[in-house]
């Protein structure tokens, strides 16, 4: 498929995991993208293994919201559109509630929540004139009960609030914003978590998909696709589950 074909799209969380399968899929179906991350490494070898004159990388660290406006700035003098913004990157950190500390929670929101959030505020303008598209990356934390996760699930959760929101604001002047909810998903980000001391197993019950199998990023790259193309231009403001019927 080529429905990114001259298509511009910028990928937050690309080095790793969802946002990574992002790149690759979107590459596939032809756009042009600049795949940020605070991770410098795995960009270089990101662009390194899949080396394509429509692909550009560059370090930014979406919890300063001072490095995002300079980021756009420099978007602004050195690209002439932007389609499709894709907000993948996140953190998370699994923790009895009563034993979250106000270092981890302010962390967890500002990457997660404020940082999604003005990625966002900066990009409306160029979005607003190509009448483009918002991809974010809710979680089904958002909507429905995860234990260990009181942090990440208001994150989340505030993530999918604003999108609605900015869906309405924005939707009459053709902008679409929607989020995918994954869970379930092999990722860097699950797979270096642990669970908290002395966790009750039966909880874990409440995040396992209805056919027990865990799924890869790549399942969750297909949607935010097709949420970012036209494909999906009569979807505004909904939470696309992810989630092998987790929540059903």
């Amino acid at each position: 498929m080529t429905r990114f074909k001259n298509k511009a799209a910028i990928v937050t969380g690309a080095a790793s995991g969802i946002g990574r399968a992002t790149v690759i899929r979107l590459l596939a179906e032809g756009a042009h993208i600049l795949a940020v991350d605070i991770n410098e490494t795995l960009l270089q070898e990101l662009n390194e293994e899949h080396q394509n004159d429509r692909l550009s990388i560059q370090k930014l660290n979406i919890a300063n919201v001072h490095d995002i406006e300079v980021f756009f700035n420099n978007y602004k003098i050195n690209n002439s559109k932007l389609d499709a913004l894709i907000n993948v990157a996140g953190i998370l950190r699994m923790e009895n509630s009563h034993e979250e500390n106000v270092d981890d929670w302010s962390k967890i929101l500002n990457v997660n929540l404020t940082g999604t959030f003005f990625m966002c505020r900066y990009a409306l303008p160029l979005l607003l004139e190509s009448k483009g598209n918002i991809v974010n990356v809710s979680s089904t934390a958002a909507l429905g009960a995860h234990a260990w996760t009181a942090a990440y699930s208001a994150s989340k959760g505030g993530i999918s609030a604003f999108s609605k929101n900015l869906a309405i604001e924005y939707g009459m002047q053709g902008l679409n914003v929607n989020c995918v909810c994954p869970a379930s998903i092999e990722t860097p980000m699950t797979e270096n978590n642990r669970l908290p001391d002395g966790f009750d197993a039966r909880l874990l019950k409440k995040i396992m998909p209805i056919d027990g199998v865990n799924r890869t990023p790549n399942e969750v790259a297909s949607a935010i696709a097709f949420l970012a193309s036209d494909d999906a231009i009569h979807i505004n403001g909904v939470d696309l589950r992810v989630d092998g019927g987790l929540l059903t």
